[in-house]
């Protein structure tokens, strides 16, 4: 969608990755049909050299600021170097989404 692939070029832009895993996961999370609200991304870039976790996930959350504040509602981010990013660049399994659609009454 839409979403997906403006997240796609500012991680690109930004980061100059060599891999980049965009997923869109909102199907798993109660929302309406379409709905871009919850992605994944796995991002395998030489910028992550000598960043600690928090560092590589700050320059993510930089590039997707404008996304964060609106749309996008929940970002697993897997930031890794090259070197790493050899390995298994898979996207770690989540727990199951317990919250359904902000939309949906909750009954208690």
């Amino acid at each position: 969608g839409p979403l997906a692939r403006t997240i796609r070029a500012k991680l690109d832009a930004a980061l100059q990755p060599t891999h980049l895993q965009v997923l869109d996961e909102s199907p798993r999370h109660g929302g309406p049909p379409g709905a871009e609200t919850h992605f994944a991304v796995v991002v395998v870039s030489g910028r992550f050299a000598g960043l600690s976790p928090l560092q590589r996930h700050r320059l993510v959350h930089a590039a997707l600021r404008t996304e964060l504040a609106g749309p996008l509602h929940a970002l697993a981010i897997v930031a890794r170097t090259p070197q790493q990013g050899e390995g298994d660049s898979r996207v770690p399994p989540r727990p199951p989404c317990l919250g359904g659609s902000k939309h949906e009454r909750r009954r208690d």
